[in-house]
């Protein structure tokens, strides 16, 4: 690397007529004529020295002979700040939901499960409650309120990606588009060879394992997301097999029992004392209203036709 030394030295006289003389490989010596005599001011010199700093090595050994910065900033000043691969990567880094991205996979997936229970918890349980009964409906219910809960995490997960995955292309391509000023007047920024070596070397190692990452994250939100929505899709069979294979039958009401082993022919005849009694069958007439007694339940009248029923003695 080459210093700049600079020596320089003023010497004022009483000024008359300025003169100009010759100039040597030293320096520029100025003649100036006053009172008859020539005066010599201001002497400037200039040389150039080589830093022996391990003979002209950074401190690494290395080529480079530069001991503190690695690039001139001159380089990216027709791109504004906001705009330049390596600020935009240093703002995503800073940035609340962009900085997971650099954790470790522990704390990276333990920030998304806290995401998804309290997603779940505020939102997926509310509004899966207002759609599925948790009692008699507690699978499609779950299922539910965890698809919900699983997809907006997706999508958090999705929008650090994009974030990233566009810093990282900037950063390892050579050529980026920029805008001047808010006119959309694009313009294309050809990277020097110096800061296309940093913008890829933070690419490489900074961002891609980065990418990978969110990647495989994304991949396995997928395939869970996939396997729930087919298992709430076959949700009610699965939850009737379970119902009929465990539930006990002695839990069940006569009543239903009864029904299901009911003919019709028996359904539709009345019974015996019904017949025999006048008065019984004048009472029983009288309590339906005129109209038939197996309006009154839902099984009998599906199975006896229920052309003369009305809606309301389902509800009386």
């Amino acid at each position: 690397m080459l210093r700049l030394h600079t020596a320089c030295s003023l010497q004022v006289p009483n000024v008359r007529q300025p003169k100009t003389s010759g100039s040597n490989s030293a320096g520029l010596k100025w003649g100036l004529l006053g009172s008859g005599r020539q005066f010599q001011l201001p002497s400037l010199q200039v040389r150039a020295l080589r830093d022996e700093t391990n003979n002209g090595r950074g401190s690494n050994g290395g080529a480079s002979g530069f001991t503190g910065r690695n690039w001139d900033p001159g380089l990216e000043i027709g791109v504004p700040f906001d705009q330049r691969p390596v600020n935009e990567y240093s703002s995503l880094k800073e940035g609340p939901i962009y900085s997971w991205g650099e954790l470790s996979p522990g704390s990276f997936f333990i920030r998304i499960g806290t995401l998804w229970l309290i997603t779940f918890t505020v939102l997926g349980v509310p509004i899966a409650a207002a759609s599925f009964n948790p009692s008699s409906e507690p699978l499609k219910f779950a299922l539910a309120a965890g698809i919900g809960s699983l997809f907006l995490v997706s999508l958090v997960v999705l929008r650090i990606y994009l974030g990233w995955s566009y810093v990282g292309d900037r950063l390892l391509s050579a050529v980026v588009p920029y805008e001047e000023s808010g006119w959309y007047d694009g313009q294309m920024y050809v990277k020097p060879p110096e800061i296309l070596a940093r913008d890829r070397l933070l690419g490489s190692y900074k961002v891609k394992p980065v990418i990978k990452l969110l990647k495989q994250t994304l991949v396995g939100t997928g395939a869970v997301l996939v396997s729930a929505v087919f298992l709430f899709a076959f949700a009610a069979p699965v939850q009737d097999f379970f119902h009929t294979r465990f539930s006990d039958q002695s839990n069940l009401p006569t009543s239903n029992i009864s029904k299901s082993n009911i003919r019709r022919e028996e359904l539709l005849s009345p019974p015996l004392d019904v017949k025999d009694n006048d008065d019984l069958a004048a009472a029983a007439a009288k309590a339906a209203d005129g109209r038939p007694v197996y309006c009154r339940d839902r099984f009998y009248r599906a199975l006896a036709g229920g052309q003369y029923c009305k809606w309301d003695d389902l509800l009386n």
